[in-house]
């Protein structure tokens, strides 16, 4: 499949789309599928931190949440 070609074929179809029902369900698929600006900030952190090697094991987070949860 190329995925250009399938694009366009969606734009071109959306638009001969008369219907408003039709419009507000795709713009309602859109929004569940787009990420807000925040939800963008915070992904792109997470690949900075992992580009950077700024993370953590699996085991090493448990640790530090045993010890945090035993204090208490």
């Amino acid at each position: 499949m190329d995925i250009s070609i399938e694009k366009k074929n969606i734009i071109q179809w959306i638009q001969k789309i008369d219907d408003e029902k039709s419009i507000q369900e795709i713009l309602g698929f859109k929004e569940k599928n787009e990420f807000s600006f925040f939800e963008n900030q915070l992904i792109q952190k997470g690949l900075n931190d992992v580009s950077s090697g700024n993370v953590s094991s699996n085991e090493e987070v448990k640790k530090r949440f045993e010890v945090k949860f035993a204090e208490k």
